[in-house]
């Protein structure tokens, strides 16, 4: 009788990890939920009502992805390969909006027009710094871990297990054969679907950005939906090893770059930007905000990241992926 594989120390720790951090931020958005809603504070009268949605919506999904988290967290100390992959890109999300939030961080406190803080800039940008490289550091050791050949073996050896196994169903959502980089991209792209039952709910006020164009109401709803769609479907795409997702998955983020680059260029971002906070009637921002204003258009480019770097996995990856779709790949990688 073949006995099951146990997890190293280091995957029990990592998927420890990944279950704290699923667990403290699912008590965070629950918590933020519940208090908003019965709260009374004077500060929240200052906001427009449809804020409250939007809010709402962003800890329902946050609170959704935490729950994952756990999910994922157990299923890695289990050894499963899925929940490796699920992991990997939860690291490449923390890495890449941990170190966006730094570069934020020390552009608003050190670029922005002095003031009188009651906390000295070096000991904000401390708490802040600690704050966000955590998450840097957790992601970086997660990269790294689950990507070393002896860890990738024991999920391999576990997969292999399970498919022998005759009472054992093996949990698959990619085909087998499609390469690693593939199946992340495939992931990340079909994640967004989790998006879509929250668009009936965007708030009509908030502006949908678009080639420098504004768009409000149902056409800002249905140019979000194509947006949506032609990023989700190349996605699973990608995950059954359909040819056409290749080329599809191409020029989506192709586009997703032209957009970007267009409304960082466009001459009258600034404008677009001033006319969609009008129209929100947001609070009074502080002073700094214009300043804020100014820098917010090339922190649009650091957002270009994830599509270049989905650009360059795929152009690297091209042969092997059209060799899994051809089923010529070794489907036991």
């Amino acid at each position: 009788m073949t006995s099951t594989p146990r997890a190293s120390s280091s995957i029990i720790a990592a998927g420890i990890f990944a279950i704290l951090g699923g667990v403290l931020s699912s008590l965070f958005n629950l918590a933020a939920l519940i208090l908003f809603s019965f709260s009374k504070f004077p500060l929240g009268a200052t906001y427009p009502d449809f804020m409250r949605p939007v809010l709402y919506m962003i800890w329902t999904f946050f609170l959704f992805c935490a729950v994952f988290l756990v999910v994922v967290g157990i299923q890695v100390i289990r050894l499963r390969n899925w929940a490796r992959i699920a992991l990997l890109i939860v690291a490449g999300c923390l890495l890449f909006f941990g170190v966006i939030g730094i570069a934020v961080i020390f552009v608003t406190i050190f670029g922005a027009a002095p003031t009188d803080p009651l906390v000295s800039k070096a000991a904000l940008a401390s708490v802040l710094a600690v704050t966000y490289g955590i998450p840097v550091i957790i992601a970086l050791w997660w990269l790294i871990l689950l990507t070393r050949t002896s860890v990738v073996a024991q999920f391999q050896s576990s997969a292999t297990l399970d498919a022998q196994s005759p009472v054992i169903s093996t949990f698959r959502l990619s085909k087998p054969g499609c390469p690693l980089a593939v199946r992340i991209v495939g992931w990340y792209l079909a994640s967004f679907v989790l998006c879509l039952p929250f668009l009936p709910f965007f708030p009509k006020r908030i502006p949908v950005f678009f080639f420098g164009y504004l768009f409000r109401g149902p056409p800002g709803l249905i140019f979000l939906f194509l947006y949506f769609a032609l990023l989700i479907i190349p996605g699973f795409g990608l995950l059954l090893l359909k040819r056409w997702s290749y080329p599809l998955t191409i020029a989506s983020q192709l586009l997703v770059c032209a957009n970007g680059l267009a409304a960082t260029f466009s001459p009258t971002y600034t404008e677009m930007v001033r006319s969609a906070l009008a129209a929100m009637s947001l609070p009074e921002l502080p002073p700094t905000a214009e300043q804020m204003l100014n820098y917010s258009r090339y922190f649009n480019l650091l957002s270009l990241t994830i599509p270049i770097a989905i650009l360059v996995t795929l152009l690297v990856v091209r042969r092997q992926f059209f060799a899994a779709a051809s089923g010529t790949a070794d489907t036991t990688s």
